[in-house]
C-alpha cells in the first residue's frame, strides 16, 4: 500500500467518524430543510426511475413547479446512482460523507501540490480546518444540501493556483469543470461566492506579478464553466427572469451586518448549537457560525500579518499576499453592510451578485484562503524551519490535538438532525404512478417531513416550503387537466406530459392545465394561453374537434445550453496542451 492511499485510506476514515451522527440515523428523515431538499432528490429520481423522463417538472411540489430550472435543484448528485440500492435519506447521508472526504483529499492535494506541504501534522491540521469547519456542518444540519459543492472547492483552488503558476490551459479547464458540476450539483451560491473569490485571487496576482495572464486564465476558467454548465444555468436565468414568479422569502430591512461579538463568537465559541441566538442576528445561528479553532484563528492571523507585512511587493512573494489580500476581502464581505461604500454594499450592485442577501456566508470561502495562506507561510518555512527537533514535535502534537478537539465539537452539529422516523416508501421501475392528488390542508412548513410524506402517499402539497412560486390557482378537486365544456377521457399522466382524448360539441371549449404555471409549457391541441383570473395555462379547442392531444414541458434554453455544452466541451479540448 502507498503512503498516499493509505492516507486517503486515513481520511475516509475521518470523514466517516465525522459523519457517523447522521450516518448511524439510517433511513430516518430530517428536520427544517431536508424535507424540501430531499423531496428534489426524491423527484428528480423518480422522474428518471418511474416514468423514464428527464427531471423537467415536479408535480408534486406546490401544485407545480420547475425541477431542471431550480437553481438549487441537483441534477448530478452520487445520491442517485446510490439510491438504486439504498432509501433516499440514506444515499443523502452516504453522499455528505463522501463530500467530506472529497473535501480532505482536495485539501491534502491543494497542500502538497500547490504548497509543498510534507509534514502529516501540519497536512492534518489545514486539512481539518476547512473540511471540519463549522460553517458547512450548520447548513448541512438544517438541510442545507446546496452546500455539499462547499468541499469541491479546495480542488477549484488546486487547478486555478496550478494554472497560474504553470500557465497551462488545461488547468484552467479542470477548474471551470468543477465551478460547473459545483452548478449541475445545485450549487450555485457556493459557486457565484467561488467566482468572487477567484476574481480578488487573480486581480491581486495581476497587479503582483504584473502580468495579464491571471485574469486571462480566469476569463477562460469562467467562460468555460458557463458553457459546461449551460444546460442547467441557462433555463435556471429564464426561470428567474420570469415575471410571474412570486418570492416570498422575508428579509429584515434592516441593514444584515456581522458584529465583532457575532465574528468572534463564531471562530472562537467550542459549544455552538444551531438554537443559539445573540443580538443583532437577522437569521439563525446556522448562517454565523463557523467554529475553527483559537489555534487556528491564531495560526491565520498569524500568516496573513506576516505575509502584508513583510515585502509584500516582491514578485516571489506574489502566491502568499495575493492568498492573505483575498481572505481579507471576504472577511470584509462577511461582516456585511456597515455603509453604502463597504466591500459588501458595492460587490451587491454587480450584476448577478444583488441576490446574494446573506454575508455572513462568505465566511465559508474565506476559510479556505485563510488555511491556504498559513499554507503558503509553512510551505516557505520548513526547508529551514526554525523550529529544533523536540519543539517540532511538541507542535505537531498541538496541531493534532487542536485538530480532534475542533473535529469533535463541530461533529455533535450534526446530532439530532434526523430524527424523524423513515419513508415507508420505495421506488419501483418504470411503474408510472397515477397523478399526485392537490393537498390544501397539510403545512409544508411543518415538522416530520410533510412534503416528502405526501408524495409518497400520492399527494402534492400546495402551501409547500419553496422560496419562489409560480402563478396560478390550482382546483384541489380536479385531476390534471379539465375542461369548461369538453368532454376528456382516457388521461395519461408523466411529469412532463400530460395526454387526453377530448370530444368537443358546437362551441368552442377551453382545456385548462391544472398546474401552476412557468414558461415551457406548449400543447398539440393549439397556443397555450393564460387565464387572467385563475393565471392556469389553457388550449382553446374548436367546436366538433374530437382527438387526442397533449401538454407538455421543456425548459426554455434548454436547447441553446446543450449547444454551448458542446461547443464548451470542443474548446476544451482545443486548448488542453497549450499555455499562456
Amino acid at each position: 500500500m502507498t503512503a498516499r492511499l493509505a492516507r486517503h485510506w486515513v481520511l475516509a476514515a475521518l470523514a466517516a467518524y465525522f459523519a457517523w451522527p447522521v450516518l448511524s440515523t439510517g433511513s430516518a428523515l430530517g428536520i427544517e430543510d431536508w424535507d424540501a431538499q430531499l423531496l428534489q432528490h426524491a423527484t428528480v429520481f423518480r422522474s428518471v426511475y418511474e416514468y423514464g423522463q428527464l427531471p423537467f417538472w415536479n408535480p408534486w411540489f406546490c401544485g407545480g413547479n420547475v425541477l431542471w430550472q431550480n437553481p438549487q435543484a441537483p441534477l448530478l448528485s452520487p445520491v442517485y446512482v446510490m439510491a438504486l440500492g439504498a432509501s433516499i435519506p440514506m444515499a443523502m447521508k452516504l453522499n455528505i460523507a463522501l463530500h467530506y472526504f472529497a473535501g480532505l483529499v482536495g485539501m491534502q492535494r491543494l497542500l502538497e501540490g500547490a504548497f509543498g506541504i510534507t509534514s502529516r501534522a501540519w497536512l492534518l491540521f489545514l486539512a481539518a480546518l476547512y473540511a471540519f469547519a463549522g460553517g458547512a456542518t450548520l447548513h448541512l444540519s438544517v438541510g442545507h444540501a446546496t452546500f455539499l459543492p462547499y468541499f469541491y472547492l479546495p480542488w477549484l483552488l488546486w487547478f486555478f493556483l496550478s494554472a497560474l503558476e504553470l500557465g497551462t490551459l488545461r488547468h484552467a479547464t479542470a477548474a471551470g469543470g468543477v465551478m460547473a458540476l459545483s452548478i449541475w450539483a445545485g450549487g450555485i451560491y457556493v459557486t457565484v461566492m467561488a467566482g468572487v473569490s477567484l476574481a480578488v485571487l487573480a486581480a491581486s496576482a495581476a497587479v503582483l506579478r504584473r502580468d495579464w495572464r491571471p485574469v486571462a486564465l480566469l476569463a477562460l476558467t469562467a467562460a468555460l464553466g458557463g458553457m459546461l454548465a449551460a444546460p442547467k444555468l441557462l433555463p435556471v436565468l429564464f426561470f428567474s427572469a420570469d415575471p410571474g414568479i412570486v418570492d416570498i422569502r422575508y428579509f429584515r430591512p434592516e441593514p444584515d451586518q456581522l458584529s465583532l461579538r457575532l465574528l468572534t463568537t463564531s471562530l472562537l465559541e467550542p459549544y455552538q448549537y444551531r438554537r443559539l441566538m445573540m443580538g443583532g442576528m437577522l437569521y439563525g445561528w446556522h448562517e454565523y457560525g463557523n467554529y475553527v479553532g483559537s489555534v487556528g484563528v491564531f495560526f491565520v492571523l498569524a500568516a496573513v500579518s506576516h505575509v502584508i507585512t513583510r515585502r509584500p511587493f516582491r514578485t516571489e512573494n506574489w502566491l502568499g499576499v495575493s492568498l492573505a489580500l483575498t481572505t481579507i476581502v471576504l472577511l470584509l464581505l462577511a461582516i456585511g453592510d456597515h455603509g453604502p461604500y463597504a466591500p459588501y454594499s458595492l460587490v451587491r450592485r454587480l450584476p448577478g451578485l444583488a441576490d446574494l442577501r446573506v454575508p455572513s456566508r462568505y465566511l465559508l470561502v474565506a476559510t479556505l484562503f485563510g488555511a491556504a495562506t498559513l499554507a503558503w507561510v509553512v510551505g516557505r518555512a520548513q526547508p529551514s524551519t526554525v523550529f529544533r527537533e523536540t519543539l517540532a514535535r511538541l507542535l505537531a502534537v498541538a496541531l493534532v490535538l487542536s485538530t480532534l478537539f475542533v473535529l469533535n465539537r463541530n461533529r455533535s452539529l450534526l446530532e439530532g438532525a434526523f430524527p424523524y422516523s423513515p419513508l415507508q416508501y420505495s421506488f419501483a421501475f418504470l411503474s408510472t404512478p397515477p397523478p399526485p392528488v392537490l393537498d390544501a390542508d397539510t403545512d409544508g412548513f411543518g415538522p416530520d417531513s410533510p412534503m416528502l410524506r405526501a408524495m409518497a402517499s400520492g399527494r402534492a402539497v400546495l402551501r409547500c416550503n419553496e422560496p419562489l412560486h409560480l402563478a396560478g390557482e390550482v382546483d384541489g378537486s380536479r385531476g390534471p387537466v379539465f375542461s369548461d365544456g369538453a368532454t376528456l377521457s382516457r388521461i395519461t399522466f408523466s411529469p412532463n406530459r400530460i395526454a387526453f382524448a377530448a370530444n368537443v360539441r358546437e362551441s368552442p371549449a377551453r382545456v385548462f392545465l391544472n398546474q401552476r404555471h412557468a414558461r415551457g409549457w406548449r400543447s398539440s391541441a393549439g397556443p397555450v394561453e393564460i387565464d387572467p383570473g385563475t393565471k392556469l395555462a389553457y388550449v382553446t379547442l374548436p367546436p366538433g374537434a374530437a382527438g387526442v392531444y397533449w401538454f407538455s414541458f421543456v425548459p426554455p434554453g434548454l436547447l441553446t445550453g446543450l449547444c454551448l455544452c458542446g461547443l464548451g466541451l470542443v474548446l476544451a479540448w482545443l486548448v488542453r496542451r497549450r499555455r499562456v
